[in-house]
């Protein structure tokens, strides 16, 4: 069973070191062609690890954790780093998801009975517009959290003041990302049967790495502005 263990736990590929540093989509690009074969594991993780529903929360913030950790070119030990990420967030994870998604399912819910009510009446897509924004921002900000989260230890009040204020201080990448995301599920709709096996290989994975790339460098930027250093960014139990 040593190959078992060796698949879970050995290190991630590296780059070079006399290479030059990337950045933008050149960074992403590097990033998936290196970790392609580890990203397609980290899906089918989300995906076990998320099947009680209750523990999503926790799943998606340890595969962000990876995801911070691959574009930082930091060791992977993909095993070990999502279980211990799954343990140490678990409780905040949960916390953050729940105020995300109500956050959002309620402002969603208002912009579906706003939009019913703007057809009889045009003075209704003010509040349709209002709660549409406000459902797509919480969205954001969840995103934002579970970002900050993965790369440090942090107060539930200090981390939702964060992320609302990367959310305010950097939206377009978020989007961005966002939009990438429901690129895959409406590819993996359009092309449904063929596209069946995407949720399990790619969309959790690719899509996180996605959202977590459209956030990192904000949530990086107020993680170093408490310590006065480069990067101020801290991983407990992370791997050197």
């Amino acid at each position: 069973m040593n190959w078992l263990a060796q698949m879970w736990t050995r290190e991630g590929p590296g780059i070079p070191k006399d290479a030059p540093p990337k950045h933008g989509f050149a960074l992403l690009a590097d990033v998936v062609t290196r970790n392609w074969w580890e990203l397609i594991q980290l899906n089918l993780m989300v995906v076990l690890f998320s099947l009680p529903l209750a523990t999503l929360p926790a799943a998606f913030v340890a595969a962000t954790r990876i995801c911070v950790l691959m574009l930082e070119d930091r060791n992977v030990y993909l095993g070990r780093d999502f279980l211990a990420a799954f343990r140490q967030k678990f409780w905040m994870a949960g916390a953050v998801g729940v105020l995300g998604l109500g956050s959002a399912g309620l402002a969603t819910y208002a912009a579906w009975v706003f939009l019913q009510a703007a057809r009889a009446n045009v003075l209704f897509a003010l509040p349709l517009t209002v709660s549409a924004s406000t459902a797509l921002f919480a969205i954001l900000a969840t995103a934002y959290a579970f970002t900050l989260l993965a790369m440090r230890d942090q107060t539930l009040p200090l981390l939702l003041k964060r992320a609302l204020l990367g959310v305010l201080a950097r939206p377009l990448p978020a989007l961005a990302a966002l939009a990438f995301v429901a690129l895959l599920w409406v590819l993996h709709i359009l092309f449904y049967p063929v596209s069946v096996f995407m949720p399990a290989v790619i969309n959790f994975s690719f899509g996180t790495l996605a959202m977590t790339f459209g956030v990192h460098r904000a949530a990086a930027r107020l993680l170093a502005s408490d310590t006065g250093t480069g990067t101020g960014v801290a991983y407990a139990g992370s791997s050197a």
